[in-house]
């Protein structure tokens, strides 16, 4: 006589059924979770850092390049991208098997003096690397002196000549004696002030009326 199966024998089948279902999609799942991880780490961007440095309102800094790796050797798509106005980076897309080079570009046109942010992201498939990027811009040196020339006199007596500085109109509250030269450098000038320049030539009898007056403001 056959035996019906008691509920005790269905509920131990459907429990052992049910653990092997329950096996079989966490395998799965834990082979699809490295699959993904071996692609990322088999994607490598060098240098992991960019860094550029200009003077403000002048050329901008030379271009630079980043390099993509990969171990392996099936042809994939690159696609970069980057958050800042000033910033390209090129080939915005790309193809690859081992080894892509891409161009890192500043434009520091229209720029204020100080330190600027970016992130340059890269994508191979569905791996995704970022890499940071600084770039700071100076402010250009100050202009501390003042280049003066003047026409030579003729006079054979000539000894020479004396460069006058103040920093008021017609009143000199220095005075350099630099020979018989017609031009000459004015040195140690501070920033945010005007200066007043004039020339006198000298020889043994005395010192002639001065030359017109010049001024230069110091910034």
């Amino acid at each position: 006589m056959t035996r019906k199966p008691t509920n005790e024998a269905l509920f131990m089948e459907h429990t052992h059924l049910s653990t092997r279902w329950f096996w079989l999609v966490l395998a799965v799942t834990v082979f699809l979770g490295l699959g993904q991880a071996a692609e990322g780490l088999a994607f490598t961007v060098s240098p992991t850092a960019l860094t550029f440095n200009a003077v403000r309102d002048g050329m901008n800094p030379s271009n630079k390049t980043l390099s993509v790796s990969r171990s392996r050797t099936n042809q994939v798509t690159v696609t970069t991208s980057d958050n800042a106005s000033w910033l390209t980076v090129s080939p915005s897309t790309t193809s690859m098997t081992t080894k892509a080079t891409l161009t890192v570009a500043v434009n520091i046109s229209g720029l204020a003096a100080g330190t600027y942010n970016a992130t340059i992201t890269i994508k191979v498939r569905k791996a995704t690397k970022t890499v940071p990027v600084t770039m700071t811009l100076s402010s250009p040196p100050s202009a501390t002196t003042a280049t003066l020339a003047w026409n030579a006199v003729t006079d054979p007596s000539l000894s020479g000549y004396n460069v006058k500085v103040g920093t008021a109109s017609g009143l000199y509250s220095r005075t350099i004696t630099v020979g018989n030269v017609t031009s000459y450098t004015v040195d140690s000038l501070t920033n945010g002030t005007t200066y007043y320049f004039t020339v006198t030539a000298y020889n043994s009898s005395g010192e002639s009326q001065p030359s017109n007056e010049v001024s230069k403001s110091i910034y």
